[in-house]
């Protein structure tokens, strides 16, 4: 509806959520922050599109043909992201109202309809990091004819790490804490060249190293925080991040119980946004987008919220280790 429009155009909704305050979420924050999100000129992901991990690559003699740095192989043809659209319906008896609000009480009350959106698509966004880290992403989708599916990316397995002795057990020192850790960044070394690696727990396993540092009396060797503990140089930080799920109708976790889980975050993770299928946003690849649609029966507007996000993850740079009896 052109009453709304020119609030909805791409300069002054890039305003208004400059304006509106920013918004944090713990795995986007910590694994997938501003530095590795890009917008994505297409709709689909290819391979070659991927943040692959950069190693070292072998000299060339003089005269050869160049040493490709995209590996031959099918392991993922394409992905294609669905569509986050969250909508606020508007009544014809609210539009009315409207246009009685001065320039600035109107922004305000669009700012308010965007906000709602945004953070809509924020949380959800946060549930495709989430279920990133295990490797697949297997996420809630309602189908053309109304009914729920399942929206399937498998990117493979992280690897395990069996470590010596269970962390809870009264018989384990802290020497053999450090020698389980010792084990996980050994394993994740062999397989990923990042060095940022943060240790991800929740509050059983956070319980368990805090007792064996009362042991300590806070030391040096073993450091307890509010929101992790620090021993040696590996933090382990508490998780609380989870999502909702619509088949189950409950709350999932984004680490299991008993267990950490351990990223390389600084090897080859990437939050893509796909080019939007709409043409009020000229297709444009943009992390949110806004439009109005006007409704004829009942009369009214709906604000329609779209974004099309893809988190991608390196496999190869994160660890599952049940530490926990």
């Amino acid at each position: 509806m052109d009453l709304f429009k020119n609030f909805l155009i791409v300069q002054a909704l890039v305003t208004t959520l400059n304006r509106l305050p920013p918004l944090k979420t713990f795995m986007m924050d910590l694994i997938y922050p501003e530095a590795v999100r890009k917008n994505h000129p297409f709709d689909r992901l290819s391979y070659s599109d991927l943040q692959l991990p950069t190693k070292n690559i072998p000299l060339v003699t003089r005269g050869s043909v160049s040493y490709a740095l995209t590996p031959d192989t099918t392991k993922i043809s394409q992905i294609d992201p669905a569509n986050f659209t969250p909508s606020i319906t508007i009544s014809a008896a609210d539009v009315n109202r409207f246009r009685t609000l001065s320039l600035a009480g109107q922004q305000t009350l669009v700012d308010g309809y965007i906000d709602r959106l945004r953070r809509s698509v924020r949380k959800s966004t946060e549930a495709l990091a989430i279920q990133s880290t295990t490797g697949k992403i297997e996420y809630d989708i309602r189908t053309a004819d109304g009914t729920m599916d399942v929206y399937k990316v498998d990117f493979g397995t992280p690897k395990t790490v069996t470590i010596s002795k269970k962390w809870d057990d009264p018989n384990t020192k802290v020497g053999d804490i450090v020698a389980g850790i010792g084990q996980i960044v050994d394993s994740i070394q062999k397989t990923s060249e990042g060095t940022d690696i943060v240790h991800l727990i929740k509050h059983d396993v956070y319980a368990a190293l805090v007792s064996k540092a009362a042991a300590l009396n806070n030391s040096e060797l073993i450091k307890v925080f509010e929101n992790y503990v620090q021993i040696g140089n590996a933090k382990f930080i508490i998780c609380s991040a989870r999502y909702y799920n619509y088949k189950t109708k409950s709350f999932v976790d984004a680490i299991p119980d008993g267990t950490v889980r351990s990223i390389a975050r600084d090897d080859a993770f990437a939050l893509f946004y796909c080019a939007l299928d709409s043409l009020d946003a000229n297709f444009a690849s943009l992390p949110f987008y806004v439009n109005s649609v006007k409704l004829d029966d009942p009369e009214g507007v709906k604000f329609v919220g779209q974004s099309r996000p893809m988190p991608v993850p390196n496999v190869d740079a994160i660890r599952e280790t049940k530490v926990l009896a």
